[in-house]
């Protein structure tokens, strides 16, 4: 069960009010990323191996957001922090934020694509500043939900680093196709961001010189 503190409850009342924004955080370093995105020699000799290597992130992590967001429901998009069920079963046997896991690895495949080192300290330092406010504020809430449930599932289960094997006492649900199908319009993002971006490094480039 998540360890109550005055750190956690600090982060907890920032997640709550900032867990609406989420979106608006991301595009706000997307924005600032057109501004110094500059493609390098990231991989050196290996850069077809490297290509292939960021693109399978990408694409596992849009798969383990599609089976995620099933198994946990449409609620996952909504802009408040709700749970109508504590989720269990898929991969949230084996990790508590699988949602959250997948994104950081897709963002590590895009850094990859992008072929910029320093779109990796903007990667970072997004996933750090949302997620050590939006996790606390999720697991109070679901503490608050579901109590001793939730405090046995903490107890099994890893909140970031997933286990290998799956919970025994997960509870099993079929899958929401329509969250999955949400997952959709994060891969056309995803394609638009890697455009925009490319197309503002050669457009400065053009203009600018840099």
């Amino acid at each position: 069960m998540p360890a109550t503190s005055a750190s956690s409850d600090f982060f907890a009342a920032l997640g709550v009010r900032i867990f609406h924004r989420r979106l608006h955080v991301g595009l706000a370093a997307v924005l600032l990323a057109a501004l110094v995105y500059r493609p390098r020699d990231f991989f050196g000799t290996h850069a077809t191996a490297g290509t292939i290597v960021s693109f399978a992130l990408v694409l596992a992590g849009l798969a383990l957001r599609a089976w995620a967001a099933g198994c946990a429901g449409g609620h996952t998009r909504r802009a408040t922090i709700e749970a109508p069920r504590l989720a269990t079963g898929g991969p949230f046997a084996h990790v508590r934020n699988p949602i959250y896991l997948a994104s950081v690895i897709l963002g590590v495949g895009m850094v990859g694509l992008l072929a910029d080192p320093w779109m990796l300290a903007l990667c970072v330092a997004v996933f750090v500043f949302l997620y050590t406010a939006i996790v606390p504020a999720e697991e109070r809430f679901l503490c608050g939900q579901f109590g001793d449930a939730y405090a046995r599932y903490c107890a099994h289960v890893p909140r970031l680093l997933p286990r290998l094997r799956p919970w025994t006492e997960a509870e099993q649900r079929p899958c929401d196709r329509t969250a999955i199908l949400g997952e959709a319009r994060l891969a056309l993002l995803l394609i638009a961001i890697y455009i925009g971006l490319r197309a503002a490094a050669c457009l400065r480039g053009h203009w600018f010189g840099f």
